[in-house]
């Protein structure tokens, strides 16, 4: 083999095993991805297995523990207590605001109606206002207060309603209005981690709401859900299978790598013996 076809041949090689070098890397990165992927999938079965539910120990039997049922005054499906957060602050739904509207209506009889719309309300009993374009911004207590300051004498009676439970107001209390108190698995993620916590009326004085340590009481018990064990098992053995085969192609294709790596890098060194060979025989011509 000539100097300049053994240095074609030796550059090849250099650049394919180049190659195969930065295939084994990708090959090993994703071989290591695979390795979390399995701790992940290994972690999210465990919790599966391991994990529990709040339930409420109801007159009635054992039910899902859910913010209607935390707060029902009902003695048989009710446990008649509250939720406050770390700050103290009441935690309800966000439920709107509104208008209560009474009159007598043309045929003499008492109707009552309900509005959650401060716009629907200046337009429809205040329709003459010279205000009325700025009254669809304003919260639905202020347009009360104005109504009945301006409004005497117009024969309804407009009360503001907070949308929050009467059972929940105290004087000088302050809420937190939760859109996802109500979502069970949310509820029970609050309770456990001690950002929210239930408090019950005091026997001794009913105006007034103490804390309870509900862990280990009569009324809320802290059980193993099995309910997802069957599907968390199908889930994780699907998946396992499916990662430990893709983990087999890679690794029969690291295999092939590394042989074909080994092959060249031997004739690497076979095609530089020839190199060299064949600059010691071409200075030899000149000496």
């Amino acid at each position: 083999m000539g100097l300049a076809a053994s240095q074609g041949r030796y550059l090849a090689l250099t650049a394919r095993n180049s190659d195969l070098v930065y295939e084994a890397q990708q090959i090993s990165q994703q071989r290591l991805a695979l390795a979390t992927q399995t701790q992940s999938v290994a972690d999210e079965y465990n919790e599966a297995m391991s994990n529990t539910v709040l339930l409420a120990n109801l007159v009635d039997g054992s039910q899902r523990l859910t913010y209607d049922i935390i707060t029902s005054k009902d003695a048989f499906s009710g446990l008649n207590m509250r939720i406050v957060d770390t700050n103290g602050n009441v935690v309800v739904p966000p439920n709107p605001s509104s208008i209560s509207v009474t009159y007598t209506d043309e045929n003499g009889e008492e109707v009552t109606e309900t509005i959650t719309s401060a716009s629907f309300f200046a337009n429809k009993y205040m329709s003459e206002d010279i205000q009325l374009s700025q009254m669809g911004t304003w919260s639905l207590e202020e347009l009360v207060d104005y109504y009945n300051e301006n409004y005497l004498f117009s024969g309804k009676t407009v009360e503001y309603e907070s949308g929050i439970s009467s059972d929940l107001k105290n004087e000088n209390e302050r809420y937190l209005f939760d859109p996802n108190c109500k979502d069970p698995e949310y509820l029970q993620q609050m309770l456990l981690s001690g950002e929210w916590s239930l408090q019950q009326v005091n026997p001794e004085k009913e105006d007034e709401w103490e804390n309870i340590e509900w862990q280990g009481s009569t009324s809320v018990s802290e059980v193993s859900d099995t309910s997802d064990d069957a599907a968390a098992e199908a889930k994780y053995q699907s998946t396992m299978t499916a990662i430990q085969k893709q983990d087999k192609i890679l690794e029969l294709r690291l295999e092939q790598v590394q042989t074909e790596q080994s092959a060249i890098e031997k004739e690497i060194e076979s095609v530089k013996n020839i190199i060299g060979k064949n600059i010691e025989n071409s200075f030899k011509t000149f000496t």
